[in-house]
């Protein structure tokens, strides 16, 4: 009987070893879950600096971009004026031309 009652006993604590190894498998694997998400999330936060960076560099070129398009509307609406105006004046000198020359 003590024989048995030693090979229960063994049995248990391989048992309980198996069990507490398998444990320990579990939290490793977990922590390198862990391990791995943190570092992808500092990769991600690499990222999102230079995207941020580059949009506002766009930013920048476009208010850039927004200025210097206005400007150019405003001269060729100008430049418009100017040539329906030369336009205006050309056919008046041509008419006048026509009616005192002949």
């Amino acid at each position: 009987e003590a024989v048995v009652s030693t090979q229960s006993t063994g049995d248990a604590a391989l048992s309980f070893n198996d069990k507490v190894s398998h444990s320990n498998r579990g939290i490793d694997r977990m922590l390198d879950t862990g391990a791995q998400a943190l570092k992808q999330l500092r990769e991600q936060r690499g990222t999102l600096k230079a995207i941020k960076n580059r949009m506002a560099g766009i930013a920048n070129t476009l208010g850039l971009s927004t200025t210097v398009m206005k400007l150019v509307e405003r001269r060729s609406a100008h430049d418009q004026y100017l040539f329906y105006i030369g336009c205006c004046v050309t056919l008046l000198i041509m008419f006048l031309l026509l009616y005192y020359v002949l």
